[in-house]
């Protein structure tokens, strides 16, 4: 029985046979837990990153800020690195899980040592 079969079997037993979303984001997320410092709507919060982009971050947070917000973040890629600080957008949050924060402005050296990371990582 190969994967159309099955899938065909699962179809029939009156279950919908769902494809995966297709991957929609532009640049590639490597793990990265560090502390980062963000500040929007007059509320600063100390949290921590799961992983990041050079195109953006995602911070576990019970409390997400809102969706579409503006945030400044500071934050280091590594214990002695330098500390970074853009500005970026609440393009995705959830209650209880964390947000997905798209960079839209960064110093062009943050941006290189952005890159330079994911390229360097596993």
């Amino acid at each position: 029985m190969d994967f159309r079969d099955e899938a065909r079997g699962v179809e029939e037993q009156g279950r919908e046979h769902i494809t995966p979303e297709i991957e929609k984001r532009q640049h590639r997320r490597v793990k990265l837990l560090t502390q980062v410092r963000c500040e929007t709507l007059g509320r600063e919060a100390l949290l921590l990153t799961r992983d990041v982009s050079a195109g953006g971050v995602f911070i576990s947070t019970p409390n997400p800020f809102p969706a579409n917000s503006e945030v400044a973040l500071s934050f280091r890629l590594g214990p002695d690195d330098p500390l970074l600080s853009c500005r970026g957008k609440v393009v995705h949050a959830v209650r209880g899980v964390g947000m997905g924060i798209q960079f839209i402005e960064s110093a062009a050296d943050a941006r290189l040592a952005l890159q330079k990371f994911v390229d360097e990582s596993n």
